[in-house]
C-alpha cells in the first residue's frame, strides 16, 4: 500500500487573535458535499446484514462520536437532540442511535479481521473519559482540581476525536482523490493519533476552560466533527468580516505552532481549549465566555459537521 499523505483535519480554523473576528477568504472547492456526504451516511448506517464471510461476535456498529461524549449533552430523559443535514427538523434520539458506523474501525489482516481499534477506544479513551465527562457534567462552572490523570484523558479523546471521523476520512479521499478501503484508513488514523498522543505526552498542552453559564440561552452545541482545529495569527489591519477559511495541515505542523488550538465543548455549558505547548496546566475554575463567543463557537461546529449536530436542547440547532 503506498503510503498517504500525513493529514491532519478538513476544517483548521485560521483565525484573526482580535476578539470575536474571523480573518480569511473563502474556499468553496475545500467544502464538501455536504448533502452528498449525509445521504451517503444514511445509506451505510442501515447496512446491518452480515456478509457470509465475516468474523462473527465482533463489534462493528462502531461509534465515531463515542456514547460517553453524547451522554455529556443529554437531557433528563438520557436522550439527545439531533439534527441530520439531510432532514429538516431536528429528532430526539438515544446516544446509541447517533454518530456510528458499520464496520467503520473492523481491520483485516488476509481473511482474519479483527476489532482491535473499537477495543482501543473502549479501554483505553472512553473509559477513562466517560468518568470525566459525568464529572463535568455534575460540576458544570464549579469545576475545579481536575488531576494529571483526568487531563491525560481529555488530551486522548480530543488526539482521537480529531482523526477517527468520517470527516477526517472524506478528508483524506479528497486530498488522494480516491476512496479509502478501511485498513487504509485505519492506518493512517493510526499514525496521526499515535503522532498527536505522543507529542502531548512529551510536550502537554494547556487546558483553558470555559462556561456559557450564566447566559443560561446560550449552550454549547457539537456534532459528527465536533474538535474545532483553530490557528490564531495577527493581523495588521483590522477588518469586521466573518468570513472562515478552510484549509489542510499535517500533524507536525499544526503540533510545532505554538498557535494551534483544539477546541471542544464537553457539556452543554463547558468548552476547553487544548493549547499547543501549554505545558499541561489547567485552567479551572471555567472562565465565563461571552454569548457572542459562543454562537461564534456554535457556527464554526455547524459549518464544519456535515452530517449532524447535537445538542441539549432543541432550540440550540435551530
Amino acid at each position: 500500500m503506498t503510503d498517504l499523505p500525513a493529514l491532519l483535519h478538513s476544517l483548521v480554523w485560521i483565525m484573526d487573535e482580535r476578539p470575536g473576528w474571523i480573518q480569511m477568504d473563502a474556499d468553496p472547492k475545500r467544502l464538501p458535499n455536504a448533502l452528498a456526504y449525509a445521504r451517503a451516511y444514511a445509506v451505510r448506517i442501515e447496512k446491518r446484514r452480515g456478509h457470509p464471510n465475516m468474523t462473527t461476535g465482533l463489534k462493528r456498529d462502531n461509534h465515531f462520536l463515542p456514547v460517553c461524549y453524547q451522554k455529556g449533552f443529554a437531557d433528563s430523559s438520557g436522550k439527545v437532540w439531533v439534527k441530520f443535514a439531510n432532514q429538516g427538523k431536528a429528532v430526539h434520539c438515544h446516544p446509541r442511535c447517533v454518530g456510528k458506523e458499520w464496520n467503520l474501525y473492523i481491520r483485516t489482516t488476509g481473511d482474519v479481521e479483527d476489532d482491535k481499534f473499537e477495543d482501543f477506544f473502549n479501554e483505553q479513551v472512553e473509559n477513562d473519559f466517560a468518568r470525566l465527562t459525568r464529572r463535568v457534567k455534575r460540576d458544570q462552572n464549579g469545576l475545579t482540581g481536575l488531576p494529571g490523570k483526568e487531563l491525560g484523558a481529555l488530551g486522548k479523546f480530543v488526539a482521537s476525536q480529531t482523526v477517527r471521523t468520517l470527516a477526517n476520512k472524506q478528508c483524506m479521499e479528497e486530498q488522494i482523490g480516491r476512496g479509502l478501503n478501511t485498513n487504509e484508513f485505519l492506518t493512517e488514523m493510526g499514525k496521526q493519533m499515535k503522532a498527536m498522543m505522543q507529542r502531548w505526552k512529551s510536550d502537554p498542552p494547556a487546558f483553558d476552560f470555559y462556561t456559557s453559564l450564566p447566559y443560561l440561552k446560550e449552550r454549547f452545541i457539537t456534532g459528527d466533527n465536533p474538535v474545532l482545529v483553530v490557528q490564531e495569527f495577527d493581523n495588521a489591519i483590522w477588518t469586521p468580516t466573518e468570513n472562515p477559511r478552510q484549509v489542510v495541515a499535517a500533524v507536525e505542523g499544526l503540533l510545532d505552532n505554538p498557535k494551534t488550538s483544539f477546541r471542544v465543548a464537553v457539556s452543554p455549558y463547558i468548552c476547553v481549549y487544548l493549547r499547543v505547548n501549554g505545558g499541561g496546566e489547567a485552567h479551572l475554575p471555567p472562565q465565563t465566555m461571552e454569548a457572542s463567543e459562543v454562537r461564534s463557537f456554535n457556527d464554526l461546529i455547524r459549518k464544519q459537521c456535515h452530517v449532524f449536530t447535537l445538542a441539549k436542547d432543541k432550540a440550540s440547532l435551530a
